[in-house]
């Protein structure tokens, strides 16, 4: 408050130039970079072969999927019919099949384009898109290994080779399907989660806990720092943060796990250091850097595009979220922190959701608030008990009869919050343009109302 009348604060001329031309000079450098992407497409000579059968020779360059029925792998290709190709496949292979990160395969089977295919929900999946983000242009389904060698060691693959050894550990000591929900929730995997209690998290607005992004570790890292909070405030920060990198090097630290280590690392910092303009300021930097490094992730990638707005909600909008919550919360200050963030985080995605997903959820905001308390200690004693259990299953008993507890409640708030009467209705249109148009005046409101906190 001023005790005389407040001056108008003016912005330089020459900071909204300098503003300007760095947009410019990004916007100039994000096409010639896509530019370069797409002539190397254009190179590709993959698509050639689609609707062939064909002897495809490459190096895995993922840490294969393994699915109900199927092993899912991206091959860095190498041959086709003994000529030199270059390009990435997604081959579709038997679930048991022995395949690890760098190895060498050599696989047969007819070559296909992906297809646009249409969701539950009733959108459209733009599928081939979804690939191409990833480097993939074609795919095997149905193919058969024909030979196999083993790929040098290197430090992903260790890395992959300690995730597989901790998810053979979870899956001795819990039951199904709480090992997937927890093997989600610690390390991005849905493959084994049910199709009716994926639906349930979907409805209820829970799923961003069982997908590895930047707002779920940003809700892991404030609880971390809270728990911390005993020790000074550096030492508290240089703590919480080498463990959330190492948390996502035992994920793998795959592109997805670190691009959410980042941006939940920007989130916390905005919320502990007091310093939201060096966060935003991180973020445009971070997000310019990733695009330019992928440029497609901008315009084919819903993920990141998810990820960058739900950082960007939380850094700009939970502040003022928080001034509106009722007193009581005040005795519960992780609740009130994490109501804040969830409300924040909703409102400013909400556009990108509906646009997306088409999924409009009415219990999403109690279901987070009742859910996301105990994800923190969810991943703390699933990361303990499969450590324990690399051991001896025994040794991890007690840490998972706890971690079972948790994760039962947090199934049935999301079954409970998705059997509700009106739990979500499907909005079947909702255009690009629809929410661009949105994205306007909320960013001005989120941009105004954070830098009013900031002058306080």
């Amino acid at each position: 408050m001023c005790g005389t009348p407040c001056a108008v604060t003016h912005v330089p001329l020459y900071k909204v130039f300098g503003f300007a031309a760095l947009l410019l000079g990004v916007a100039a450098l994000f096409f010639v970079r896509l530019h370069m992407v797409l002539v190397a497409e254009d190179a590709g000579r993959l698509v050639q072969f689609a609707g062939e059968t064909a002897d495809v020779v490459g190096v895995v360059t993922n840490d294969p999927e393994r699915r109900e029925t199927s092993l899912h792998v991206y091959v860095s290709v190498a041959e086709v019919n003994g000529e030199w190709v270059e390009g990435t496949m997604l081959a579709i292979l038997p679930r048991d099949a022995a395949i690890a990160y760098g190895d060498t395969i050599s696989i047969r089977g007819k070559i296909s384009l992906p297809e646009v295919f249409e969701t539950n929900t009733g959108r459209l999946f733009d599928y081939p898109n979804y690939l191409r983000v990833r480097g993939v242009s074609v795919l095997m389904r149905y193919s058969i290994v024909e030979d196999t060698q083993t790929g040098k060691m290197s430090t992903r693959k260790i890395l992959y080779a300690a995730k597989h050894t901790f998810e053979s550990s979870l899956e001795k000591i819990l039951p199904e399907p709480n090992v997937s929900l927890m093997e989600g929730i610690l390390l991005g995997a849905r493959r084994g989660i049910p199709d009716d209690l994926t639906n349930a998290f979907v409805v209820s607005g829970l799923i961003h806990v069982v997908v590895l992004s930047g707002y779920n570790i940003s809700i892991v890292a404030e609880a971390m720092l809270r728990a911390l909070s005993f020790l000074p405030r550096t030492i508290s920060f240089i703590t919480g943060g080498t463990m959330i990198i190492l948390f996502v090097l035992m994920t793998g630290a795959g592109a997805t796990a670190v691009r959410a280590c980042i941006m939940g690392l920007i989130a916390i910092v905005a919320r502990y250091m007091n310093r939201p303009a060096a966060a935003l300021r991180a973020l445009f930097v971070a997000g310019v850097l990733m695009v330019l490094w992928n440029p497609l992730s901008l315009l084919y990638d819903p993920s990141f595009i998810l990820s960058m707005l739900a950082t960007f909600g939380l850094i700009t909008l939970s502040p003022w979220v928080e001034t509106f919550l009722p007193k009581f919360f005040n005795r519960m200050p992780s609740i009130k922190s994490i109501a804040a963030s969830t409300i924040a985080v909703q409102i400013y995605i909400l556009p990108a959701l509906l646009y997306l997903t088409g999924v409009l959820s009415f219990v999403s905001l109690p279901a987070n608030i009742l859910a996301l308390p105990v994800v923190p200690l969810v991943m703390l004693l699933g990361f303990v008990s499969g450590m324990l259990a690399t051991l001896h299953p025994l040794l991890a008993l007690p840490t998972a009869f706890l971690a079972q507890l948790l994760l039962g409640w947090m199934s049935a708030v999301a079954t409970t919050a998705a059997s509700l009467p009106f739990a979500a209705t499907i909005v079947t249109a909702f255009p690009v343009w629809v929410a661009i148009a949105a994205y306007v005046p909320l960013t001005v409101f989120a941009i105004f109302v954070y830098r009013q906190n900031a002058a306080r």
